[in-house]
């Protein structure tokens, strides 16, 4: 009589659960089923522990394969066919109405054929084919963590094994061993899923908790130089030739307000003359969106003290010359004496991974600080209405934009009212001195 028995052969988190076929003496056959689980969750009867919906869904697949390899074995012994251990692997496969495991079905070499196809990406922003070398970058990056995942857990990670169990696995592994921040974990999860998302839509099975499968994103704290800083920083004696020239880009960054990648490759080229007034005009690498920023009296003087040129760059690479600004920066804001302590994320040496803590803000500065400080010296003031700032920081929202600076969104009302209130005591001033005037008539 033929029996079935579910074991485990492994300890790790994904054990592999295997069904074997007992058909008498000499006649035992074991195959996975396909299905794996925590060891922590299996019971010694054979089957899920029943304690969570998980589990008990997975006793569930477990009953009905029993059921119908059992049925199948009937039908074949009755026909005369041969029972072995490929046959048992056939009628696994033919209940879960899956193929034999084929490259693509694995993560890695998914994710491989990802990066590949990424040059045939259609991208809804733009209209166009194709992403960023940026994009392509990150995905890359992405797909080697994968590698090195599967090869410290020794084993090959299938598609449909991107559960809410491989995340806690992954988020364990990115946070122990890589060092990575909680920030950069939640994206790479994002990605990673993005990665299973495009596998469905090519008809590669995916696992039912994959809708859960989420990322996330910790609020860092939000490090800017205020005006008082910049003025600070202005008017401190630099020697270092780099120093005076990174706080030049410094000075032009907090005033146009675009991201570093697009600041450093401003020259006199960028500038146009339109109605009257001067705008530096650029397509913003990262987002494709055209921007027109007035030139700043800020700006214009450190452009009118070079003959109308921006700084130099500090090589004629674009990612040294980041890598060159942000150490200057750091260098120049501690000698400018910016040392308020103020909370951060900042990089240790030691543990090789980004700590949050206070710290002398100079410690805290880096390129990306230009941007931040244009939008958040400048919102919430009559002088600058939101969409205008909007419209050169190019985000889409005005919530976008908010959480970008981390500030609460103003109450109009009470906005208006203060608008009201200084017109109203501006006319009742104006009011007054005409009843200050006193006619005098003239004497006959």
């Amino acid at each position: 009589m033929a029996t079935i028995k579910y074991i485990l052969q492994s300890k790790s988190n994904n054990a592999p659960i295997y069904l074997r076929l007992s058909l008498g003496r000499g006649k035992v056959f074991k195959r996975k089923t396909s299905l794996s689980i925590k060891p922590i969750n299996w019971s010694d009867k054979g089957y899920p522990k029943q304690t969570t919906a998980e589990n008990k869904n997975l006793a569930s697949q477990l009953r009905g394969l029993n059921s119908f390899v059992l049925d199948q074995v009937n039908i074949s012994e009755t026909n005369g066919e041969n029972i072995d251990g490929n046959w048992l692997k056939s009628i696994i496969n033919l209940h879960f109405n899956k193929s034999e495991i084929e490259e693509l079905d694995y993560l890695v070499d998914y994710g491989k054929k990802f990066l590949d196809n990424l040059e045939y990406k259609s991208n809804s922003k733009t209209k166009k084919i194709g992403v960023t070398d940026a994009t392509k970058k990150k995905y890359q990056t992405i797909v080697n963590k994968l590698i090195a995942f599967d090869n410290y857990k020794k084993q090959k990670t299938k598609i449909t094994d991107v559960n809410l169990s491989f995340r806690i696995d992954l988020i364990n592994y990115l946070k122990e061993v890589d060092k990575l921040s909680d920030n950069t974990i939640g994206r790479y999860l994002k990605f990673v899923k993005s990665i299973c998302l495009d596998a469905e839509k090519n008809g590669h099975k995916v696992n039912s908790q994959l809708k859960s499968f989420l990322g996330f994103s910790i609020e860092a704290p939000k490090v800017i130089l205020s005006l008082n800083e910049l003025e600070q920083i202005k008017n401190t004696e630099f020697v270092n030739e780099n120093h005076k020239i990174a706080r030049d880009w410094l000075i032009i960054g907090c005033f146009t307000g675009q991201r570093v990648s697009d600041l450093l490759r401003m020259n006199r080229g960028f500038i146009q003359h339109i109605q009257d007034f001067d705008f530096i005009v650029l397509t913003q690498q990262k987002t494709k969106q055209l921007v027109q920023i007035p030139i700043h009296f800020e700006v214009k003087t450190i452009l009118d003290k070079r003959d109308g040129e921006f700084p130099p760059v500090f090589t004629n690479n674009l990612e040294s010359s980041k890598a060159l600004f942000n150490r200057y920066l750091k260098q120049l804001c501690k000698l400018a004496k910016i040392d308020t302590i103020v909370k951060g994320n900042k990089f240790d040496e030691v543990k090789k991974r980004y700590l949050a803590g206070e710290y002398p803000k100079h410690e805290l500065v880096s390129s990306h600080i230009c941007r931040r400080s244009f939008a958040s010296n400048h919102y919430a003031t009559e002088l600058y209405p939101t969409p205008i700032l909007m419209n050169i920081t190019a985000h889409k929202t005005e919530q976008m934009f908010l959480t970008y600076i981390g500030k609460e969104p103003i109450d109009y009302s009470v906005k208006l009212a203060k608008i009201w209130q200084k017109l109203g005591k501006k006319k009742k001033n104006s009011n007054q001195q005409k009843t200050d005037f006193k006619i005098i008539k003239k004497a006959n």
